[in-house]
Protein backbone atom coordinates (compact mmCIF):
# COMPACT_ATOMS: atom_id res chain seq x y z
CA UNK A 1 0.00 0.00 0.00
CA UNK A 2 1.44 3.36 -0.99
CA UNK A 3 1.22 5.88 1.93
CA UNK A 4 0.98 8.86 -0.41
CA UNK A 5 -1.97 7.34 -2.24
CA UNK A 6 -3.77 6.66 1.04
CA UNK A 7 -3.37 10.24 2.29
CA UNK A 8 -4.46 11.76 -0.98
CA UNK A 9 -7.53 9.63 -1.54
CA UNK A 10 -8.65 9.94 2.08
CA UNK A 11 -8.62 13.73 1.77
CA UNK A 12 -10.58 14.07 -1.44
CA UNK A 13 -13.20 11.42 -0.59
CA UNK A 14 -13.95 13.06 2.76
CA UNK A 15 -14.18 16.49 1.15
CA UNK A 16 -16.50 15.45 -1.66
CA UNK A 17 -18.89 13.59 0.62
CA UNK A 18 -19.11 16.38 3.15
CA UNK A 19 -20.21 18.69 0.38
CA UNK A 20 -22.89 16.21 -0.70
CA UNK A 21 -24.50 15.44 2.66
CA UNK A 22 -28.12 16.62 2.95
CA UNK A 23 -28.25 17.47 6.64
CA UNK A 24 -26.26 20.67 6.54
CA UNK A 25 -22.59 19.79 6.80
CA UNK A 26 -20.24 22.68 7.53
CA UNK A 27 -19.37 24.68 4.38
CA UNK A 28 -16.05 23.93 2.70
CA UNK A 29 -13.58 26.70 1.98
CA UNK A 30 -13.71 27.73 -1.71
CA UNK A 31 -10.12 26.73 -2.37
CA UNK A 32 -10.71 23.29 -0.85
CA UNK A 33 -13.83 22.86 -3.00
CA UNK A 34 -11.80 23.65 -6.13
CA UNK A 35 -9.13 21.14 -5.13
CA UNK A 36 -11.79 18.51 -4.49
CA UNK A 37 -13.41 19.08 -7.89
CA UNK A 38 -10.03 18.69 -9.60
CA UNK A 39 -9.34 15.46 -7.71
CA UNK A 40 -12.73 13.98 -8.56
CA UNK A 41 -12.22 14.80 -12.24
CA UNK A 42 -8.77 13.21 -12.27
CA UNK A 43 -10.03 10.03 -10.58
CA UNK A 44 -13.07 9.71 -12.87
CA UNK A 45 -10.98 10.23 -15.98
CA UNK A 46 -8.39 7.67 -14.87
CA UNK A 47 -10.92 4.94 -14.10
CA UNK A 48 -12.99 5.61 -17.23
CA UNK A 49 -9.89 5.50 -19.42
CA UNK A 50 -8.81 2.17 -17.96
CA UNK A 51 -12.28 0.65 -18.27
CA UNK A 52 -12.76 1.38 -21.96
CA UNK A 53 -9.20 0.58 -22.98
CA UNK A 54 -9.14 -2.81 -24.65
CA UNK A 55 -6.23 -2.53 -27.05
CA UNK A 56 -3.24 -1.24 -25.10
CA UNK A 57 -2.10 -0.56 -21.56
CA UNK A 58 -2.41 2.96 -20.19
CA UNK A 59 -0.62 4.66 -17.33
CA UNK A 60 -2.43 6.16 -14.33
CA UNK A 61 -2.49 9.98 -14.06
CA UNK A 62 -0.41 12.06 -11.71
CA UNK A 63 -1.20 11.87 -7.99
CA UNK A 64 -4.32 13.98 -7.18
CA UNK A 65 -4.09 17.20 -5.18
CA UNK A 66 -4.96 16.68 -1.48
CA UNK A 67 -8.16 18.24 -0.13
CA UNK A 68 -9.00 19.42 3.40
CA UNK A 69 -8.54 17.30 6.53
CA UNK A 70 -11.68 16.35 8.49
CA UNK A 71 -12.08 15.29 12.13
CA UNK A 72 -14.62 12.46 12.27
CA UNK A 73 -15.89 13.54 15.68
CA UNK A 74 -17.16 16.80 14.14
CA UNK A 75 -19.31 14.95 11.58
CA UNK A 76 -22.92 13.98 12.08
CA UNK A 77 -23.77 10.30 12.12
CA UNK A 78 -25.31 10.66 8.67
CA UNK A 79 -22.19 12.33 7.28
CA UNK A 80 -19.96 9.55 8.62
CA UNK A 81 -22.35 6.90 7.27
CA UNK A 82 -22.24 8.62 3.87
CA UNK A 83 -18.45 8.37 3.91
CA UNK A 84 -18.71 4.66 4.68
CA UNK A 85 -21.29 4.14 1.96
CA UNK A 86 -19.13 5.91 -0.61
CA UNK A 87 -15.95 4.09 0.45
CA UNK A 88 -17.70 0.71 0.17
CA UNK A 89 -19.01 1.66 -3.28
CA UNK A 90 -15.50 2.70 -4.36
CA UNK A 91 -14.04 -0.52 -2.95
CA UNK A 92 -16.53 -2.53 -4.98
CA UNK A 93 -15.90 -0.56 -8.18
CA UNK A 94 -12.11 -0.66 -7.81
CA UNK A 95 -12.18 -4.40 -7.10
CA UNK A 96 -14.32 -5.03 -10.18
CA UNK A 97 -11.93 -2.96 -12.30
CA UNK A 98 -8.97 -4.89 -10.89
CA UNK A 99 -10.56 -8.21 -11.77
CA UNK A 100 -11.53 -6.98 -15.23
CA UNK A 101 -7.94 -6.02 -15.89
CA UNK A 102 -6.74 -9.41 -14.66
CA UNK A 103 -8.99 -11.06 -17.25
CA UNK A 104 -7.75 -8.63 -19.90
CA UNK A 105 -4.05 -9.29 -19.36
CA UNK A 106 -4.47 -13.07 -19.10
CA UNK A 107 -6.79 -13.58 -22.07
CA UNK A 108 -3.83 -14.61 -24.26
CA UNK A 109 -2.59 -17.04 -21.55
CA UNK A 110 0.52 -14.92 -21.03
CA UNK A 111 1.46 -12.08 -18.69
CA UNK A 112 4.27 -9.55 -19.11
CA UNK A 113 6.07 -7.40 -16.55
CA UNK A 114 4.25 -4.34 -17.93
CA UNK A 115 0.90 -6.07 -17.52
CA UNK A 116 1.69 -6.96 -13.91
CA UNK A 117 2.44 -3.29 -13.22
CA UNK A 118 -0.78 -2.30 -15.00
CA UNK A 119 -2.94 -4.57 -12.83
CA UNK A 120 -1.16 -3.37 -9.71
CA UNK A 121 -2.20 0.23 -10.34
CA UNK A 122 -5.83 -0.82 -9.97
CA UNK A 123 -5.10 -3.26 -7.17
CA UNK A 124 -3.69 -0.36 -5.13
CA UNK A 125 -6.94 1.57 -5.48
CA UNK A 126 -9.02 -1.48 -4.50
CA UNK A 127 -6.75 -2.26 -1.56
CA UNK A 128 -6.92 1.34 -0.41
CA UNK A 129 -10.70 1.62 -0.52
CA UNK A 130 -11.28 -1.70 1.27
CA UNK A 131 -8.99 -0.65 4.10
CA UNK A 132 -10.39 2.89 4.12
CA UNK A 133 -13.95 1.54 4.44
CA UNK A 134 -12.85 -0.70 7.31
CA UNK A 135 -11.18 2.27 9.04
CA UNK A 136 -14.35 4.36 8.70
CA UNK A 137 -16.47 1.54 10.12
CA UNK A 138 -14.09 1.39 13.09
CA UNK A 139 -14.62 5.14 13.60
CA UNK A 140 -18.37 4.60 13.50
CA UNK A 141 -18.13 1.78 16.05
CA UNK A 142 -16.16 4.04 18.39
CA UNK A 143 -18.65 6.91 18.18
CA UNK A 144 -22.03 5.17 17.87
CA UNK A 145 -21.75 1.57 19.07
CA UNK A 146 -23.80 2.36 22.22
CA UNK A 147 -26.44 4.40 20.37
CA UNK A 148 -27.12 2.90 16.93
CA UNK A 149 -28.12 -0.71 17.50
CA UNK A 150 -29.54 -1.49 14.03
CA UNK A 151 -26.68 0.23 12.20
CA UNK A 152 -24.06 -1.64 14.20
CA UNK A 153 -25.64 -4.95 13.15
CA UNK A 154 -25.67 -3.77 9.51
CA UNK A 155 -22.03 -2.67 9.61
CA UNK A 156 -20.95 -5.92 11.25
CA UNK A 157 -22.26 -7.77 8.19
CA UNK A 158 -20.67 -5.32 5.76
CA UNK A 159 -17.34 -5.50 7.58
CA UNK A 160 -17.36 -9.30 7.37
CA UNK A 161 -17.80 -9.10 3.60
CA UNK A 162 -15.10 -6.44 3.32
CA UNK A 163 -12.77 -8.83 5.14
CA UNK A 164 -13.55 -11.54 2.60
CA UNK A 165 -12.91 -9.17 -0.28
CA UNK A 166 -9.65 -8.09 1.32
CA UNK A 167 -8.57 -11.74 1.56
CA UNK A 168 -9.22 -12.32 -2.14
CA UNK A 169 -7.40 -9.12 -3.07
CA UNK A 170 -4.47 -10.45 -1.05
CA UNK A 171 -4.64 -13.62 -3.15
CA UNK A 172 -4.41 -11.49 -6.30
CA UNK A 173 -1.42 -9.71 -4.81
CA UNK A 174 0.31 -13.00 -4.00
CA UNK A 175 -0.27 -14.33 -7.51
CA UNK A 176 1.06 -11.14 -9.06
CA UNK A 177 4.16 -11.30 -6.86
CA UNK A 178 4.77 -14.91 -7.86
CA UNK A 179 4.38 -14.08 -11.55
CA UNK A 180 6.62 -11.03 -11.23
CA UNK A 181 9.33 -13.08 -9.51
CA UNK A 182 9.19 -15.70 -12.25
CA UNK A 183 9.47 -13.08 -14.97
CA UNK A 184 12.38 -11.36 -13.24
CA UNK A 185 14.26 -14.68 -13.30
CA UNK A 186 13.65 -14.98 -17.03
CA UNK A 187 11.61 -18.14 -16.61
CA UNK A 188 8.48 -19.13 -18.49
CA UNK A 189 5.20 -18.80 -16.62
CA UNK A 190 3.44 -21.99 -15.70
CA UNK A 191 -0.20 -22.29 -16.69
CA UNK A 192 -0.94 -22.92 -13.03
CA UNK A 193 0.32 -19.45 -12.06
CA UNK A 194 -2.01 -17.73 -14.51
CA UNK A 195 -4.90 -19.99 -13.48
CA UNK A 196 -4.36 -19.07 -9.82
CA UNK A 197 -4.49 -15.37 -10.69
CA UNK A 198 -7.70 -15.82 -12.67
CA UNK A 199 -9.28 -17.86 -9.87
CA UNK A 200 -8.43 -15.18 -7.31
CA UNK A 201 -9.91 -12.53 -9.62
CA UNK A 202 -13.10 -14.54 -10.06
CA UNK A 203 -13.50 -14.92 -6.29
CA UNK A 204 -12.88 -11.20 -5.78
CA UNK A 205 -15.52 -10.43 -8.40
CA UNK A 206 -18.03 -12.65 -6.58
CA UNK A 207 -17.21 -11.00 -3.25
CA UNK A 208 -17.71 -7.57 -4.80
CA UNK A 209 -21.13 -8.52 -6.17
CA UNK A 210 -22.24 -9.94 -2.82
CA UNK A 211 -21.08 -6.85 -0.98
CA UNK A 212 -22.88 -4.61 -3.48
CA UNK A 213 -26.14 -6.47 -2.91
CA UNK A 214 -25.90 -6.41 0.87
CA UNK A 215 -24.64 -2.84 1.33
CA UNK A 216 -27.19 -1.09 -0.84
CA UNK A 217 -29.66 -0.64 2.04
CA UNK A 218 -27.18 0.80 4.54
CA UNK A 219 -28.49 4.38 4.44
CA UNK A 220 -32.07 3.13 4.77
CA UNK A 221 -31.04 1.18 7.86
CA UNK A 222 -29.44 4.34 9.27
CA UNK A 223 -32.60 6.38 8.72
CA UNK A 224 -34.76 3.70 10.30
CA UNK A 225 -32.39 3.49 13.28
CA UNK A 226 -32.52 7.25 13.80
CA UNK A 227 -36.31 7.35 13.46
CA UNK A 228 -36.58 4.59 16.03
CA UNK A 229 -34.58 6.68 18.50
CA UNK A 230 -36.72 9.74 17.79
CA UNK A 231 -39.88 7.71 18.36
CA UNK A 232 -38.48 6.31 21.58
CA UNK A 233 -37.73 9.65 23.19
CA UNK A 234 -40.99 11.18 21.94
CA UNK A 235 -42.93 8.68 24.07
CA UNK A 236 -41.31 9.84 27.31
CA UNK A 237 -43.57 11.98 29.50
CA UNK A 238 -42.69 14.20 32.51
CA UNK A 239 -42.46 12.20 35.70
CA UNK A 240 -41.46 14.98 38.12
CA UNK A 241 -42.64 18.49 37.20
CA UNK A 242 -40.94 21.42 39.00
CA UNK A 243 -43.16 23.28 41.48
CA UNK A 244 -41.99 26.85 40.84
CA UNK A 245 -39.69 28.90 38.62
CA UNK A 246 -36.61 28.34 40.74
CA UNK A 247 -36.92 24.55 40.59
CA UNK A 248 -37.74 24.84 36.88
CA UNK A 249 -34.43 26.64 36.33
CA UNK A 250 -32.73 24.11 38.53
CA UNK A 251 -34.07 21.27 36.39
CA UNK A 252 -32.90 23.08 33.21
CA UNK A 253 -29.34 23.44 34.48
CA UNK A 254 -29.40 19.82 35.64
CA UNK A 255 -30.30 18.84 32.07
CA UNK A 256 -27.46 20.94 30.67
CA UNK A 257 -24.90 19.62 33.16
CA UNK A 258 -25.95 16.02 32.47
CA UNK A 259 -25.66 16.60 28.73
CA UNK A 260 -22.16 18.06 29.01
CA UNK A 261 -21.08 15.19 31.22
CA UNK A 262 -22.46 12.62 28.80
CA UNK A 263 -20.61 14.28 25.90
CA UNK A 264 -17.27 14.45 27.69
CA UNK A 265 -16.13 11.37 25.73
CA UNK A 266 -17.45 12.81 22.42
CA UNK A 267 -20.18 10.19 22.10
CA UNK A 268 -23.58 9.30 23.49
CA UNK A 269 -25.12 6.01 24.57
CA UNK A 270 -28.78 5.01 24.24
CA UNK A 271 -29.13 5.05 28.05
CA UNK A 272 -27.67 8.56 28.23
CA UNK A 273 -30.08 9.69 25.53
CA UNK A 274 -33.06 8.34 27.49
CA UNK A 275 -31.88 9.99 30.70
CA UNK A 276 -31.55 13.32 28.90
CA UNK A 277 -34.97 12.87 27.32
CA UNK A 278 -36.54 12.39 30.77
CA UNK A 279 -34.71 15.33 32.32
CA UNK A 280 -35.65 17.45 29.31
CA UNK A 281 -39.35 16.59 29.54
CA UNK A 282 -39.38 17.51 33.23
CA UNK A 283 -37.57 20.81 32.67
CA UNK A 284 -39.74 21.63 29.66
CA UNK A 285 -42.90 21.17 31.72
CA UNK A 286 -41.48 23.50 34.37
CA UNK A 287 -40.63 26.19 31.81
CA UNK A 288 -44.09 25.97 30.27
CA UNK A 289 -45.83 26.32 33.62
CA UNK A 290 -43.55 28.65 35.58
CA UNK A 291 -41.26 30.26 32.99
CA UNK A 292 -42.77 33.73 32.90
CA UNK A 293 -40.92 36.87 34.01
CA UNK A 294 -40.92 37.49 37.77
CA UNK A 295 -38.65 38.62 40.59
CA UNK A 296 -36.41 35.59 40.01
CA UNK A 297 -35.64 36.49 36.44
CA UNK A 298 -36.82 37.17 32.87
CA UNK A 299 -39.26 35.10 30.84
CA UNK A 300 -37.72 31.72 29.98
CA UNK A 301 -40.89 30.07 28.67
CA UNK A 302 -39.64 30.94 25.17
CA UNK A 303 -36.92 28.31 25.66
CA UNK A 304 -39.29 25.44 26.50
CA UNK A 305 -38.80 23.91 23.07
CA UNK A 306 -35.01 23.82 23.43
CA UNK A 307 -35.04 20.57 25.41
CA UNK A 308 -36.80 18.65 22.63
CA UNK A 309 -34.64 20.34 19.98
CA UNK A 310 -31.41 19.29 21.63
CA UNK A 311 -32.56 15.75 22.36
CA UNK A 312 -33.75 15.30 18.78
CA UNK A 313 -30.31 16.35 17.56
CA UNK A 314 -28.75 13.74 19.84
CA UNK A 315 -31.20 11.07 18.61
CA UNK A 316 -30.30 11.88 15.00
CA UNK A 317 -26.61 11.46 15.76
CA UNK A 318 -25.89 15.19 15.44
CA UNK A 319 -23.68 15.06 18.51
CA UNK A 320 -21.47 18.07 17.79
CA UNK A 321 -24.42 20.26 16.82
CA UNK A 322 -26.24 19.19 19.97
CA UNK A 323 -23.17 20.14 22.03
CA UNK A 324 -23.11 23.60 20.44
CA UNK A 325 -26.83 23.97 21.12
CA UNK A 326 -26.32 23.02 24.76
CA UNK A 327 -23.63 25.68 25.18
CA UNK A 328 -25.73 28.32 23.44
CA UNK A 329 -28.80 27.45 25.52
CA UNK A 330 -26.81 27.70 28.73
CA UNK A 331 -25.59 31.16 27.74
CA UNK A 332 -29.16 32.24 26.99
CA UNK A 333 -30.27 31.32 30.51
CA UNK A 334 -27.69 33.66 32.06
CA UNK A 335 -26.30 33.34 35.56
CA UNK A 336 -27.50 30.49 37.71
CA UNK A 337 -29.79 31.49 40.60
CA UNK A 338 -29.06 30.37 44.13
CA UNK A 339 -30.55 26.90 44.33
CA UNK A 340 -29.60 26.27 47.95
CA UNK A 341 -33.21 26.50 49.10
CA UNK A 342 -34.89 25.01 46.05
CA UNK A 343 -36.59 21.64 45.74
CA UNK A 344 -34.77 19.86 48.53
CA UNK A 345 -33.98 16.83 46.48
CA UNK A 346 -32.09 15.92 43.37
CA UNK A 347 -31.90 18.72 40.76
CA UNK A 348 -34.83 18.56 38.40
CA UNK A 349 -37.36 17.85 41.15
CA UNK A 350 -36.68 14.16 41.38
CA UNK A 351 -37.05 12.29 38.06
CA UNK A 352 -33.38 11.45 37.72
CA UNK A 353 -33.57 7.70 37.68
CA UNK A 354 -32.63 5.80 34.54
CA UNK A 355 -35.86 5.69 32.54
CA UNK A 356 -37.07 2.43 31.14
CA UNK A 357 -37.34 2.00 27.39
CA UNK A 358 -40.84 3.07 26.29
Amino acid sequence: MKPTLRTVLLSFVVASLLAACTMGAAPVVEEDAINTAIVQTQMSQALAQATVNSNSLTAMPATPTPGPTVEYVTLTEEELAALIDQAVAEAIAATEQTTSNVYYVTEDDAVTTEEVAYVYEYYYYADYYVEYAEDLIAEYYDLYSDLAYEMIAELNAIEAELNQMNDTLSSIDQSLQQISSTLEQGLALAEESIAQLETAAQTAQTNAQELKANAQDMISVLQADQQGRLNQISQIQPDSIPTDKLTALQSAFSFLDTAKGALSDNKLSRDELLILAQLGKNAQAGFQQFGGADVIGPDVSQFAGKFDEINQQFARGEINRGRENVNGFESSLGSRPDFSGAGGGRPGGGGGGRPGRP
